[in-house]
C-alpha cells in the first residue's frame, strides 16, 4: 500500500508542476498572441516614432496612415479573437492618430501617444 501511495505521489508531483507551469506561463503567452502577428504594425509605429523625433510631424502623420490602413484592414480578423485587447489597441491608436492630426502637433502630445500605442501593441492583453 505504501508503495502505491509513493508511486502515485511521484507521478502526481511532476505532472502537477508541469500543469501549473503551463497554465501560468504558457497560457499567458498564448493570450498575449491572441490577436496574431502584430509585428508589422509595431514596425510602422516605431518608424513613426523615429520620424516624429526629428520634429517632422507632417511626415509622421503621413506614415501613420500606413498603420491606420493596416489596422483597419486587420480589424475583421482580429477583433473577434479578443475584443478587449483589440479595443485597448484601438483606443491607443485613436489617441496617436489625433495627436498627429490635430492643428499643430507637438512633441509633448505626440511622443506619449505613440509610446502608449507601442505599449498596447506589444502587450495587447495588459498582462
Amino acid at each position: 500500500m505504501k508503495q502505491i501511495l509513493l508511486a502515485t505521489a511521484l507521478i502526481l508531483a511532476p505532472v502537477g508542476a508541469f500543469t501549473a507551469f503551463q497554465v501560468t506561463f504558457v497560457g499567458s503567452a498564448q493570450a498575449d498572441a491572441s490577436l496574431g502577428d502584430l509585428s508589422p504594425m509595431i514596425a510602422i509605429v516605431t518608424d513613426v516614432q523615429k520620424i516624429a523625433a526629428t520634429g517632422d510631424f507632417a511626415a509622421a502623420a503621413t506614415r501613420i496612415t500606413d498603420y491606420e490602413t493596416a489596422w483597419d484592414d486587420a480589424e475583421a480578423g482580429m477583433r473577434p479573437l479578443n475584443p478587449d485587447a483589440w479595443g485597448k489597441i484601438d483606443d491607443a491608436s485613436d489617441k496617436a492618430l489625433k495627436s498627429l492630426r490635430k492643428g499643430t502637433p507637438t512633441a509633448d502630445t505626440v511622443t506619449p501617444a505613440l509610446a502608449a500605442l507601442l505599449v498596447a501593441l506589444n502587450n495587447p492583453t495588459g498582462k
